[in-house]
């Protein structure tokens, strides 16, 4: 397990700010659908970025990742400006998953014009009509996603698209396979959410202030498909960081915080902000591999102070976490979702192309 920092993908998530009110989302609040009260409002700008990402560094960047853990990357003000700042100033290629209703039809073209083919976005399409869209995108409006979508697929730039499957929207694979082809998809995802604690139905009170809930698709709806960000089909007890390898590819926080994988930087951000959290069982904090050297150097692993080629030669990222893997008292994020011990379901991955 080992980064190789001269062509690595970065997975970034830069903004905080989001135009949906998703019931699941870690950023929304299960009372109203607004954003959490501990979460802090963040949103990067052209100059952050080209701190953070200087042409030198740049060029040993395969891909930017733009993805929105805590909030829709297309929030940010000045992302057209950095993914030209990216195409003027590297070879880098851009990816991006959005819920795609914010922003107006020519601002997607001018995007697709200005990167071509080395843009590819992923919209979230979770419904045939607006009702069953909104049942888990709440705020977002599906006409206008579609919009979206088919002005990009103007230009040579990739539109995919992807569907979080619900009881409520799981007979409809077909439909909502037909739909996105019929605006500019060229390929399709299907995924299992994993955030129903357990249970099959999650309850929380939407913005009308009324009772509701989301109930759990069937497990035999994704009877196929891989594990993400793998070939494979099947997890061993071994832990295999998939996130080194094959990927090669790591996660900067909003906060710039460089971290392994998406499950580390989640639980991470969350026991920095979240006062409740802190001091879970499951925070990294109470995990010697991060209790004795990253929490106490974070500008160290931070790329708005330290350059990411050097982060990732560090001995923390070259030895301390892949000797807390093999050891005897691996990180938890690890076991629950780099190995078979405890979940695999929701990582598994349906593909098609329309």
């Amino acid at each position: 397990m080992k980064w190789n920092p001269n062509s690595i993908k970065v997975f970034l998530d830069i903004s905080t700010y989001c135009n949906a009110g998703c019931p699941q989302c870690h950023r929304t609040s299960e009372n109203g659908l607004g954003k959490t009260d501990w979460l802090p409002l963040i949103q990067w700008d052209l100059d952050m970025f080209k701190k953070a990402f200087p042409p030198s560094e740049m060029m040993r960047i395969k891909i930017f990742k733009f993805c929105g853990t805590w909030g829709d990357p297309v929030m940010c003000k000045d992302l057209d400006k950095i993914f030209a700042y990216i195409i003027d100033n590297s070879d880098t290629l851009i990816s991006m998953d959005t819920n795609g209703s914010i922003r107006n039809a020519d601002w997607w073209w001018d995007i697709g014009v200005k990167c071509r083919s080395r843009l590819e976005v992923i919209f979230d399409i979770d419904g045939i009509n607006q009702e069953m869209h909104e049942k888990y995108r709440r705020f977002t409006h599906l006409s206008k996603v579609l919009e979206n979508m088919d002005m990009l697929s103007q230009t040579t730039s990739l539109v995919k698209s992807q569907t979080i499957l619900f009881k409520h929207n799981q007979e409809y694979k077909s439909e909502i396979k037909n739909l996105v082809k019929a605006h500019g998809s060229i390929a399709h995802a299907f995924v299992i959410s994993d955030r129903f604690r357990g249970k099959e139905i999650r309850s929380f009170i939407n913005e009308h202030g009324e009772e509701d809930c989301l109930e759990a698709a069937d497990r035999e709806v994704l009877p196929d498909g891989i594990i993400a960000g793998s070939t494979d089909r099947y997890n061993s007890y071994e832990i295999k960081c998939r996130w080194a390898l094959p990927r090669n590819e790591i996660v900067v926080n909003p906060d710039g915080q460089i971290m392994p994988c998406c499950f580390h930087a989640n639980a991470h951000f969350w026991q920095r902000h979240d006062p409740v959290y802190k001091n879970s069982k499951t925070a990294l904090n109470l995990n010697a591999v991060y209790s004795e050297d990253y929490n106490r150097n974070l500008k160290s692993y931070n790329v708005l102070h330290t350059k990411l080629s050097e982060i990732l030669n560090s001995d923390w990222f070259t030895k301390a976490l892949p000797n807390s893997i093999k050891g005897n008292d691996p990180i938890g994020q690890c076991v629950r979702n780099c190995s078979n011990r405890q979940k695999k379901t929701h990582q598994i991955r349906e593909l098609h192309a329309p």
